[in-house]
């Protein structure tokens, strides 16, 4: 016959393609060109409101609807040829245009419910020769009926009768689905669909195609409207494809619906390459969630590392439990973004758990909580029973685990908690409380932080109570050796003794004073090398011979120091230390002397030193004296060294201090500039009592954090024709 090739127009070349309701003027179908040409609108449309959606416009750039010949005319086959118009590029380039050739095919000679529709084609002029065919087929009046033979398969059912039967189908068709017009004619419209077919999608338009019979139930949906929906169809010999089917409603003069019409288009090309980009794009989106994660665990991995790192670095510098519970605090809430944290210790028997501060528990919580029975229905009593960890996102999943909580005291409001037991050596010896302002899941890798967390706690809590035993027998210890001092006549001796602000708070340091049996005192002042417990206890080797030494013989301080030597090394008792032994004795001469001149009594000091920071003798006019000597040879090293006696007057007022290195040594001050500034410092105390003195000198010299221990010894020389001071105490008082 000669006629023009449409199927080319339709689907060979990337054609829009629109069937137009002419007597409605809408568009009732559009290919999926057409589609993208006006993606927001719903079919069906006004003609023109497509046409200004699709952004159709005349060659010389005005709107096409304001032309001489809008859309709805060139649809209605007027001019013949068509026209030239361009469309909006949906692209990134918003100004862009595409050049297309529009021309409109009235079915006139189709059978009578197609007789109204047109099919409108945009070709773009980027193919003249498709252009030019279609052109041609339009000028010579054929194009009306070789659309019946093209891609575009129709069919025309009636929905007057039940069952909406189809009563023509177009040759199109047949190619389409195999079924022949006999095969075809009579049957249901939507016959070719299958037992695969959605269900959902065949309700839909089933809705949409309500028999106009009265005797037909009501449904919501009008039986004007036009439905469009992709549906899995089955051809003749039972192979599947994806039917894009568009059916509207033909209607008489009285708006009731005669005839539908159903344009069927095969798009399972398109569905396929659908499917295939949401696979890649699911894909895609996979990959990116895995690679998500994997950073998200990586910055978990990291982020947990770093909190251990931290925790680990910062417990390594506690020594005490309510340290231990300061530092847990501050770092969960840093590094967790947690709202605190509590500390519990358990008791010897494991009968409860005693928090260590309540400082850092959600506001309003009551005191009751400061103690935990082991046996009780909490979440810390459940983890340190199962010495296992709980968690709970918050606190209406805690109640509801607990119910029993609330005898104990009210809960207060909170988030995420995680209550985690601390173990050592086999042993339950605490727990760890945190907590969260809000809910929250944690997940395998935080509750195994976490539970790392709790290991390096315990370590740290064992520590600290390891720490507070030895401190407390190193007190004992301590106390027992310093010496309650006597008051001998109207000599004033006080003391003091200062531990290091780290440690075990016991040394080599002491102090010791004897009276003899002739009256004299003997003032021993001492460091043995070494800050632990076994400095002090070779110190308390030394003290207890020294004081034997002392009170056993009236002899001077050389004599008492070369037995010392000499014992230590025969009794195999090693140690060493600096040492002054010092005499304040009265001879009877100077007694004598000073009575017959109505004087005050004379007293004489009388020492040696073993390598020891010297003696300083404050003056009552302010002025003070370095009892220096040439320095001799450790108490320790050899047991026959020469040692000598050192001879000064002790004058009535004047004070005697001896110390140990601890009170002048200090980083960044030289033993001599310590010595200065503890003269300066007794220069300005000569007014003040032994005990104002004493006070002043650890204020200025020693400070709220000593870097060594430090033992001070001083003695007073009170006017012998003057009554024995008050603050002096009455004799045999310290």
């Amino acid at each position: 016959m000669g006629q023009v090739d449409l199927p080319a127009v339709a689907h060979d070349f990337p054609a829009a393609v629109l069937v137009v309701d002419i007597a409605a003027d809408q568009v009732v179908f559009g290919n999926d060109l057409a589609r993208q040409l006006a993606p927001d609108l719903s079919l069906p449309v006004s003609v023109e409101d497509w046409s200004r959606a699709a952004g159709l416009q005349v060659a010389s750039g005005g709107p096409l609807g304001q032309s001489s010949t809008p859309l709805s005319q060139v649809a209605a086959g007027d001019p013949e040829s068509g026209r030239q118009v361009s469309a909006a590029l949906r692209s990134d380039a918003a100004q862009a245009r595409e050049a297309l050739w529009a021309i409109g095919v009235p079915l006139r000679d189709a059978p009578p419910p197609l007789r109204t529709r047109s099919l409108l084609v945009l070709m773009p002029l980027r193919f003249p020769d498709a252009v030019a065919d279609v052109q041609a087929a339009a000028a010579a009046g054929r194009a009306h009926r070789s659309v019946l033979s093209s891609g575009l398969a129709m069919t025309v059912s009636d929905p007057t009768v039940e069952g909406d039967p189809l009563v023509w189908v177009s040759p199109t068709f047949t190619q389409l689905t195999g079924y022949t017009p006999t095969e075809a004619v009579g049957r249901e419209l939507l016959f070719w669909t299958g037992p695969d077919t959605d269900a959902h999608v065949l309700a839909r338009l089933r809705d949409g195609l309500r028999p106009t019979s009265p005797a037909a139930p009501p449904l919501e949906v009008t039986a004007d409207e036009t439905v469009s929906e992709t549906v899995l169809a089955y051809r003749h010999d039972g192979s599947a494809f994806y039917n894009h089917l568009t059916i509207s409603p033909v209607l008489d003069d009285d708006g009731a619906t005669t005839h539908r019409v159903s344009v069927h288009s095969d798009v399972t090309a398109q569905v396929l390459a659908a499917r295939e980009r949401d696979r890649e794009r699911r894909a895609a989106r996979e990959q990116v969630e895995s690679a998500r994660q994997a950073q998200a665990a990586a910055e978990d991995a990291g982020r947990f590392g770093h909190l251990l790192l931290t925790l680990s670095e910062a417990l390594t510098a506690t020594t005490t439990v309510a340290e231990v519970a300061a530092t847990i605090a501050e770092v969960v809430v840093v590094e967790l973004g947690a709202a605190g944290s509590g500390l519990l210790l358990a008791d010897p028997a494991r009968t409860r758990l005693d928090f260590v501060t309540l400082n850092d528990m959600p506001a309003g919580t009551d005191t009751a909580w400061s103690r935990i029975s082991w046996n009780e229905d909490a979440p810390l009593a459940l983890a340190v029973r199962q010495r296992h960890p709980v968690f709970y996102r918050d606190d209406a999943a805690l109640r509801a685990a607990h119910p029993a909580i609330v005898a104990h005291a009210e809960v207060p409001a909170m988030g995420a908690s995680a209550n985690l037991p601390l173990v050592s050596a086999g042993e339950v010896i605490g727990a760890v409380f945190l907590f969260w302002d809000r809910p929250q899941d944690l997940n395998a890798q935080q509750q195994a932080a976490l539970q790392a967390l709790a290991r390096y706690t315990a370590q740290a809590v064992q520590r600290a109570v390891l720490a507070a035993e030895r401190r407390t027998a190193a007190e004992v210890l301590q106390r027992s050796l310093l010496t309650r001092l006597p008051e001998p006549d109207h000599l004033e001796l006080r003391s003091r003794y200062v531990p290091a602000s780290a440690g075990e708070h016991v040394g080599g340091d002491w102090y010791d004073a004897v009276l003899q049996p002739d009256g004299a005192t003997m003032l021993v002042i001492g460091d043995v090398t070494g800050h632990d417990m076994a400095a002090a206890a070779h110190m308390g080797q030394m003290r207890g011979l020294l004081r034997a030494f002392a009170y056993d013989r009236n002899e001077p301080p050389t004599q008492v120091v070369t037995r010392l030597d000499r014992t230590l090394a025969g009794l195999g008792i090693e140690g060493l230390a600096t040492l002054i032994v010092a005499r304040i004795e009265q001879v009877p001469a100077d007694t004598a002397q000073a009575g017959a001149a109505g004087g005050a009594g004379v007293r004489r000091l009388r020492w040696t030193n073993a390598g020891h920071p010297p003696p300083l003798l404050l003056l009552a006019d302010g002025s003070t004296q370095v009892l220096t000597s040439e320095p001799e040879i450790l108490i320790g090293l050899l047991p026959d060294a020469v040692r000598s006696d050192h001879l000064v007057a002790l004058p009535p007022a004047s004070t005697l201090l001896l110390y140990t290195d601890g009170l002048i040594e200090h980083r960044g001050r030289s033993l001599e500039d310590g010595v200065n500034d503890l003269r300066r410092v007794l220069s300005a105390c000569r007014d003040h009592t032994v005990q104002e003195l004493l006070d002043r000198v650890v204020v200025e010299l020693v400070g709220d954090s000593p870097e060594d221990d430090c033992a001070i010894l001083a003695v007073r020389a009170h006017p012998e024709d003057r009554p024995r001071p008050v603050e002096a105490g009455p004799p045999g008082l310290t």
